[in-house]
């Protein structure tokens, strides 16, 4: 990707009631898709030294006058300076940088379900939880991460954050029926395993590739439709009767068990 833009530095200023911040807005609450805003300095570092390409950038004061900003204003095509209020209140995330930017959502191919090992998300609501489970699966070496219909979008501010831009680095589908991404791992004679309470404890688990790892939200779990289409459950061993591990926290142990078994 050419994340190359034309802006050159320059900056146009925009007053707190303009009609692109209303646009903006909008665009926050409701992505428009092939599109992904970004909040925050950091995530715009990496996203830039990647390539994406910044389509637009919005930048409080402060941000310019530490010198922050160049590399940022270098890559993006159009560039806005706004009130640091203004922005702050715009911001979707909690702890607001003055730091917003509009790029391509990433463009991968799909897991094919030949080889590696994938992981499906059923109905996982939770924006930061799915991006959790996106980190994970980037740094842990998964193949690639399928969401159910019902699943958080993975392009929000929120997940893209909760992600540390990981979004951009592993295939992401959204909206995949349980069946089809079954059949994937099926057409190559692969396995497919939930994960749940009561399942193989995940240290005597051994499973062949290709691999389908099924994680439900910590609510309410799998599916049973889901659930009867595995090979198998397995659970993560916990102590102190704890009851269960946040999804995000469960992958990342499920996909380490898997790098030292592969």
């Amino acid at each position: 990707m050419d994340g190359k833009g034309s802006g050159s530095g320059r900056m146009e200023p925009l007053g707190r009631h303009s009609e692109r911040l209303k646009r903006l807005r909008r665009r926050l609450n409701e992505r428009d898709r092939g599109e992904v805003i970004v909040d925050g300095g950091k995530l715009l570092d990496d996203l830039v030294r990647w390539g994406v390409r910044v389509h637009e950038l919005y930048l409080d004061q402060e941000n310019v006058d530490a010198g922050r900003a160049a590399t940022w204003l270098d890559a993006a095509e159009r560039s806005f300076i706004v009130e640091r209020s203004v922005l702050e209140r715009l911001a979707p995330t909690r702890h607001p940088q003055g730091v917003l930017a509009v790029v391509s959502e990433p463009a991968m191919p799909q897991w094919s379900g030949r080889e590696g090992c994938a992981v499906y998300l059923d109905r996982v609501q939770d924006p930061g939880n799915v991006g959790a489970v996106i980190r994970a699966a980037a740094g842990l070496g998964i193949a690639s991460v399928l969401l159910s219909p019902g699943c958080a979008d993975p392009f929000t501010p929120v997940a893209v954050r909760g992600s540390a831009a990981a979004v951009f680095r592993v295939p992401v589908e959204m909206d995949i029926e349980p069946s089809l991404a079954i059949e994937r791992v099926r057409r190559y004679d692969g396995e497919v395993w939930g994960t749940g309470a009561g399942g193989l404890s995940l240290d005597r688990w051994q499973p062949r590739r290709p691999l389908m790892v099924l994680l439900g939200s910590e609510g309410t779990g799998l599916s049973p439709a889901i659930v009867g289409a595995a090979d198998g459950m397995i659970s993560v061993p916990v102590e102190r009767e704890v009851e269960s591990l946040n999804v995000a926290v469960a992958a990342g142990i499920i996909f380490q068990h898997l790098r030292t078994t592969a």
